[in-house]
């Protein structure tokens, strides 16, 4: 198994969430973006199995409080639906 960064996949769920209430691009590209910069807001977890993953996935919500997901994914949506980097 490759590195995982498992933050990923919950910013990815995330956003997938808040996404179907919102009125916004929803394009590959817009999306791509949102997820980056929410990523960027928060920090990394990194697991090389699939234990690690499941453990890491598990602390990552546990200790990184779902307010911070909840604010970085809602801020990224607000800055790409206010500027999309596409015509």
């Amino acid at each position: 198994m490759a590195l995982v960064n498992v933050m990923e996949k919950i910013v990815y769920d995330k956003l997938e969430e808040m996404l179907k209430t919102e009125n916004c691009c929803k394009c590959e590209r817009c999306l791509e973006d949102m997820e980056a910069i929410a990523l960027n807001k928060l920090p990394a977890r990194y697991v090389s199995t699939r234990n690690g993953e499941l453990f890491s996935k598990l602390n990552a919500t546990v200790r990184q409080s779902a307010v911070d997901i909840n604010i970085a994914v809602s801020n990224a949506i607000a800055c790409v639906s206010s500027k999309p980097s596409h015509e």
